[in-house]
């Protein structure tokens, strides 16, 4: 599986997971169930005991699906975890500095804000770039501002795959498919859904069409 392959990236955020009495494992195999390949454990205020803990849970089931996993902020943990990488954001250890220590077959994805932020995480051996937040969010605080214009820029300058991020569901995901971008980040826009597996295959369906 590969990233360019993917339509839709899944965040799995325990916080809000918790929020809606539902299971993290529970959710990657639903969601991998309606097309998900690629999921992100994303744990904000848990130490990386705890963010370990529940990665270690995941990992293996993830490996079992043919699902990327992908561990939010730590590379330590991620690389503990032996997992496919981490995603790290404007704020945390830089790009190249992950590169060298995790080298050239380990996945790193970058947060960017603008499109000189995105350029210079290409520079320095991003994998990917996760652009937002395009629409508002709550389950994300303090996100940088982003915009669908913003998207199509970054998209043009960088020659890595970009997932746009930040309050995408099944009611605008077709804004983004106008734009041409078949890929999206999604967290509760899936985790909120009474039916996870039928939320992600009706968003796949709205970027493929």
């Amino acid at each position: 599986m590969e990233i360019d392959d993917v339509n839709i990236y899944v965040i799995l955020d325990i916080s809000l997971i918790e929020k809606f009495d539902k299971n993290p494992v529970d959710v990657m195999k639903s969601a991998n169930d309606g097309g998900a390949k690629i999921f992100q454990l994303r744990y904000k205020g848990a130490t990386e005991g705890e963010i370990y803990r529940i990665g270690a849970e995941l990992a293996p089931v993830a490996k079992d699906l043919g699902a990327i996993f992908i561990i939010n902020d730590s590379l330590s943990v991620a690389m503990a975890l032996r997992s496919d990488g981490v995603h790290l954001g404007e704020d945390d250890l830089p790009i190249f500095a992950a590169r060298k220590i995790a080298g050239n077959n380990f996945i790193i994805g970058a947060s960017a804000s603008s499109v000189e932020v995105a350029m210079q995480a290409e520079k320095e051996g991003a994998s990917y770039i996760g652009y937002g937040a395009v629409f508002s969010t709550t389950t994300k605080k303090n996100t940088c501002p982003g915009s669908i214009d913003g998207l199509k820029q970054v998209m043009k300058a960088v020659n890595i795959p970009v997932f746009p991020l930040g309050g995408i569901n099944a009611d605008n995901a077709d804004k983004i498919a106008k734009i041409g971008c078949r890929k999206v980040c999604i967290a509760s826009g899936i985790i909120a859904q009474q039916n996870v597996k039928i939320e992600t295959e009706k968003i796949i369906a709205i970027l493929q069409d």
